[in-house]
């Protein structure tokens, strides 16, 4: 294991000829690293990271591929920084920063990402951003309807401190189970019917809020 940095490798085939790739690639990650170090099948990007607050080198290595282009990439950041020492890419920061690298230089490479971008190693970035909201308003949910819901159980029912299997604890639950699954819809599908059934209501009782 390497201790002083953390290693992220990446892939991404485009349907697009090797030296359009290069240039897209170029292009998307200059807005990131500002130093650029050519090599004979690719670059080095450097530079730091706005959310670790730590250095990073990205190396971009191209090679042909049957539908085209294959664009890898090895990402090491430095596991210390100002906001304390890396041992894992808590939220999937690294993963997600490249798999929009892959995005944008497929919207370099053409008007439509599904067409030139034919396949891709990392998971998706809004996917990721879905769980981790899901899993966030789920926990919470949990302790907060949970004590809530023991609490009645308790009094209702006369269930023991430890039991936590009463009517009430059950729905509450459930209700957790599914606002977490709402909360990850609606990251995931921002255009979706529950997405915008949600912003309706919302802006629905917005408007119902005013004077």
């Amino acid at each position: 294991m390497d201790w002083k940095y953390k290693h992220f490798n990446e892939e991404a085939v485009f349907n697009a000829p090797i030296q359009s790739v290069l240039e897209a690639a170029r292009a998307v990650v200059g807005e990131s690293f500002a130093d650029i170090e050519e090599t004979t099948d690719g670059f080095i990007a450097r530079g730091r990271s706005a959310w670790y607050a730590s250095t990073a080198t990205a190396t971009f290595r191209v090679v042909s591929a049957a539908a085209g282009t294959q664009l890898a990439v090895e990402l090491l950041a430095e596991r210390a920084s100002g906001r304390g020492y890396m041992l894992f890419d808590v939220g999937g920061y690294y993963n997600a920063q490249m798999d929009k690298w892959f995005a944008r230089i497929s919207e370099r490479l053409g008007a439509s990402g599904e067409q030139t971008l034919v396949s891709k190693t990392t998971s998706s970035y809004r996917i990721q951003q879905g769980c981790l909201a899901g899993c966030i308003v789920w926990l919470f949910l949990v302790v907060f309807l949970g004590v809530g819901a023991a609490a009645l159980d308790r009094a209702v029912f006369g269930q023991s401190p430890a039991s936590f299997q009463g009517p009430f604890s059950v729905a509450a639950s459930i209700v957790a189970l599914l606002a977490g699954v709402v909360a990850f819809l609606y990251v995931v599908y921002p255009e979706g019917p529950t997405s915008k059934f949600i912003r309706a209501r919302l802006g629905r009782t917005q408007g119902n809020g005013k004077p």
